[in-house]
């Protein structure tokens, strides 16, 4: 029954989501800055399994791309700037539990148990927590670019049993209270450190270069004016949204918005046609043009109008994004005309 439910959740977390376009857009790093250099070399990374770090995070800008190019390119020269840091072990714990189950102990043959007993096992789980730092140094002035921390964890169990004895109806399972151990995080062991490490390293992927992500242009389900909720064609299309019917449903919309030209949900969702089109330019003008529109009609409720503004706000994050991500990979379209 719990596998069922479990498998069951994915399609109620999709029924229960807002219609709309799946589409992958590219996105800024979280330092932009780090964006503007792509020829760079790794340095040194100080500490404990600092040359874990230093492999990883060589290999990671290696296997990076966006448009078919790899972003990270060999510097010819001298570099534009060079990636270091260092490596900290930030803990080393323990929990040991213990349990109890019923087994077979003894066997008379393949499949034939002679003897059940209950056995009690000692658990041990231990867990070595890591921090690294990574800092960009611009290679011509040694200026810091940035500087950003990334946690990273690595564990690992073992168990033993330590007792066995007829089973006299006692609780099975998990049994006492489960103990916590912390030690020296310098003495962790070597292995457990460098899988923390190398799980730290690939967390810098979106702080230095653009990514791709899954965004949603989602869809107004409801009409606002009465014109569009009670034009059939407009509830037409929300089913076509939900259904996966991108082309039909936009065609749709496109229809509808040349008859209801003053519907702001109607503006909206050709607008996530759009976007999902990967055409901001557009889908700003008619997310722009369905605010107005919505701010116009008397007594609307914010809620009901919020997704319209909240469109607004990506379209014009992405269009930012793109623009700072095509002014590096294709410097001469985007230099201003002398």
């Amino acid at each position: 029954m719990r596998h069922a439910l479990l498998l069951l959740f994915p399609v109620l977390a999709a029924a229960c989501a807002t219609p709309g376009y799946d589409y992958q857009a590219r996105m800024a790093p979280t330092f932009p800055q780090a964006a503007e250099y792509r020829d760079v070399l790794v340095g040194e990374f100080r500490g404990p399994a600092g040359y874990v770090a230093e492999e990883e995070f060589a290999a990671m800008l290696d296997q990076i791309v966006i448009d078919g190019e790899y972003w990270f390119t060999d510097p010819y020269g001298e570099p534009a700037g060079t990636y270091q840091g260092r490596v900290d072990i930030d803990s080393w714990e323990a929990e040991t539990r213990f349990e109890r189950k019923k087994r077979c102990v003894e066997y008379d043959g393949l499949f034939d148990c002679e003897r059940r007993a209950v056995v009690e096992t000692e658990c041990r789980e231990e867990t070595v927590e890591v921090v690294v730092t990574a800092e960009l140094i611009d290679h011509r002035t040694g200026r810091l670019v940035l500087r950003q921390e990334q946690l990273g964890g690595a564990s690992r169990e073992s168990c033993a049993d330590i007792a066995e004895y007829p089973y006299n109806g006692e609780d099975l399972g998990v049994w006492g209270e489960p103990r916590y151990s912390s030690y020296d995080p310098y003495n962790a062991p070597i292995g457990m450190v460098e899988d923390a490490t190398i799980e730290a390293v690939h967390r810098f992927r979106n702080d230095i270069a653009p990514y791709y992500q899954t965004m949603r242009a989602e869809i107004m389900t409801e009409g606002l004016t009465p014109e569009a909720q009670n034009d059939p064609r407009f509830a037409a299309a929300v089913k076509a949204t939900k259904d996966g019917n991108f082309l039909g449903a936009c065609a749709q919309w496109d229809e509808l918005g040349r008859e209801w030209t003053q519907s702001p949900s109607i503006l909206h969702n050709l607008g996530a046609c759009a976007e999902a089109r990967g055409d901001m330019a557009t889908a700003q003008m008619r997310y722009a043009r369905a605010a107005e529109l919505a701010q116009a009609i008397p007594l609307l409720e914010d809620k009901k109008a919020k997704s319209i503004f909240t469109a607004l706000e990506r379209v014009s994050g992405r269009r930012m994004d793109d623009q700072l991500i095509n002014s590096i990979l294709h410097p001469e379209e985007s230099a201003p005309e002398s």
